[in-house]
C-alpha cells in the first residue's frame, strides 16, 4: 500500500472521529433545549376557592409564563430599589445644599453688619488721620484733603438699583482706598514726631519713679517737715516703695554724684536748652560723673540718706539757676494716674 493511500486512511479516520464528536455535541445541545422547552411547557393549575366554596376561580400557568413573571417581578424590585436609593441620595444632596445656603446666607448677614461697622470705622478714621496730620503739618489741611484720603472710587448713580454685592464691593475698594491713600501721610506724621521726639529728649518729661508712686510735697511755699518753718520747696518729693529705681526723665550728662549732709546720695544731670534735673536722698547710685545718660535709664534707688522723715525721692527741673515746676513737665503715665493724684 502507497504511503499517500495511508495518509488518506488516517485523514478519513480523524475527520470522521471529529464529526462524530461534534454530532454528540451537536445533539446533547438539542437535547438540552429540548428537555427545557418541554420542562417550560408544563403547566401548572392555581386554584382560588373562597370560603364559601360556591364558585372555584382557577387558571393554568406554564413554567415559561411564571419564570417571565418572576423576572419581572424581580427586574421591577431592583429597579424600585435603584430608583428609592437615588432618591434618597438627591434627598441628601439637597439637605446639603439647604445648610450651605442658610450657612452662606448667615455668613452673608454678618459680612454685611461687619461693612456697616467698617463704613462707621472708615468715616472715623479720616477724621482721626486728618486731625493728626493737621496737627504734625499746619497749613497744610487742604493738602490732606485733597490728595492723601481722596482717590478715584466706583460710584453708583442716584435712584438706581443696586445688588446687596454691589455695594458691599464698593465698600471695600473705598476702605482700601482709603488705606492705601493713607499710608503716605501717616508716614509724614510718623516721621514729624519722631523728629518733636528728637527735639523733646532734652526737655525731663518722664516720671521719675519705675512702677508708679505718689506727690507728697509740692513745688513752692510749704512747712518744713523737720524746722517747722515756711520755706520754698525747689521740687517734689515723691514716694513708693523702698529701693525702687529711679529713672532719667530726659537725655543728658552727669553733671555731679555727690552726698551732703541735705540732699544725701544725690545725682545732677544737664540736658538741652539749659535745663537740668536733680535726684535726691537716694539709697545707691549706678551712674558716675561725665556719663551721658538716656531718657529713662536707671540712675539708682529710691532711699533716706540726708535729711529726711522717711523714704522718697527729692525731685527738681532747673532752667539755667532757677528752679521751676517740675509738674509743668512731668508727663504721668495714665495706668498710674490715679496713684499720683494722693
Amino acid at each position: 500500500m502507497s504511503p499517500v493511500h495511508n495518509y488518506k486512511r488516517i485523514e478519513n479516520d480523524v475527520v470522521g472521529t471529529i464529526g462524530k464528536k461534534i454530532r454528540a455535541i451537536a445533539k446533547a445541545i438539542f437535547s438540552f433545549f429540548q428537555r427545557i422547552h418541554q420542562t417550560g411547557k408544563q403547566r401548572f393549575t392555581v386554584m382560588f376557592i373562597p370560603h364559601s366554596e360556591k364558585k372555584i376561580f382557577n387558571f393554568q400557568i406554564s413554567i415559561y409564563s411564571l419564570s417571565f413573571f418572576l423576572v419581572l417581578v424581580v427586574m421591577i424590585v431592583v429597579v424600585i430599589f435603584f430608583l428609592s436609593t437615588q432618591m434618597t441620595y438627591s434627598d441628601v444632596q439637597m439637605s446639603r445644599k439647604d445648610l450651605k445656603i442658610v450657612s452662606s446666607e448667615m455668613f452673608m448677614n454678618d459680612f454685611r453688619e461687619i461693612m456697616l461697622e467698617f463704613n462707621k470705622e472708615k468715616d472715623n478714621f479720616k477724621v482721626l488721620v486728618g486731625n493728626l496730620w493737621a496737627l504734625a503739618n499746619p497749613g497744610m489741611e487742604n493738602a490732606f484733603v485733597s490728595t492723601a484720603i481722596g482717590g478715584n472710587t466706583p460710584s453708583f448713580s442716584e435712584g438706581a438699583a443696586i445688588p446687596d454685592s454691589l455695594k458691599e464691593l464698593n465698600d471695600l475698594k473705598s476702605l482700601f482706598t482709603i488705606l492705601k491713600n493713607s499710608e503716605a501721610p501717616l508716614r509724614s506724621i510718623i516721621t514729624n514726631v519722631e523728629q518733636q521726639n528728637k527735639l523733646f529728649e532734652g526737655i525731663p518729661r518722664l516720671w521719675p519713679l519705675e512702677g508708679a508712686g505718689y506727690i507728697t510735697f509740692n513745688f513752692g511755699p510749704q512747712i518744713h517737715p523737720i524746722f517747722g518753718y515756711w520755706y520754698i520747696h525747689s521740687g517734689l518729693d515723691l514716694v513708693y516703695a523702698y529701693g525702687a529705681n529711679i529713672l532719667a526723665t530726659a537725655s543728658g550728662k552727669v553733671l555731679r554724684v555727690f552726698y551732703d549732709s541735705g540732699y544725701g546720695n544725690h545725682v545732677l544731670i544737664g540736658h538741652k536748652y539749659g535745663f537740668s534735673t536733680l535726684y535726691a536722698h537716694l539709697d545707691s547710685v549706678f551712674v558716675q560723673k561725665g556719663q551721658e545718660i538716656k531718657a529713662g535709664e536707671i540712675i539708682g534707688t529710691l532711699g533716706s540718706s540726708g535729711l529726711v522723715t522717711g523714704a522718697h525721692l527729692h525731685y527738681e527741673v532747673r532752667l539755667g539757676n532757677q528752679e521751676v515746676d517740675p509738674q509743668s513737665f512731668i508727663i504721668k503715665p495714665e495706668t498710674e494716674a490715679a496713684q499720683y493724684s494722693k
